[in-house]
């Protein structure tokens, strides 16, 4: 095993602790923002002190900067969030789950990473 990668939940834990340090201003490290076709927020990509990290899912504003705690359309509440690096280890999926208010999706680490590198401040999903 290479011991130089930390392992997918190491990483993930090191991610949390980068997006916890950013504060309640984590919105102006915002570099990417990833929308669904009905404008709910799907996951955000964050500069951090660790490198680019990924929040996705339905939590607090998921309808934008409303400041309440969202409702899925049913009346559930939507699950945490998954937070992890941008960069994955060479042996993981470039699948991202993430989820809002109109339910499941994936999303892909290189199309999030092109997004990234190109300044690609908006993707929308279908």
């Amino acid at each position: 095993m290479d011991t130089k990668e930390p392992s997918p939940l190491d990483r993930r834990r090191i991610a949390r602790k980068a997006v916890e340090a950013l504060g309640v201003g984590r919105s102006d490290h915002a570099i990417v923002r990833v929308t669904c076709p009905a404008s709910h927020r799907v996951a955000t990509v964050y500069r951090t002190d660790e490198g680019p990290v990924i929040v996705a899912g339905g939590g607090p504003g998921a309808h934008g900067s409303r400041d309440r705690v969202d409702t899925a359309h049913h009346g559930d509440r939507l699950g945490s969030e998954y937070v992890d690096m941008l960069e994955s280890t060479r042996f993981e999926d470039d699948e991202v789950p993430a989820r809002c208010a109109c339910g499941s999706r994936t999303l892909s680490r290189a199309e999030l990473k092109r997004a990234v590198q190109t300044h690609t401040h908006a993707l929308a999903v279908p």
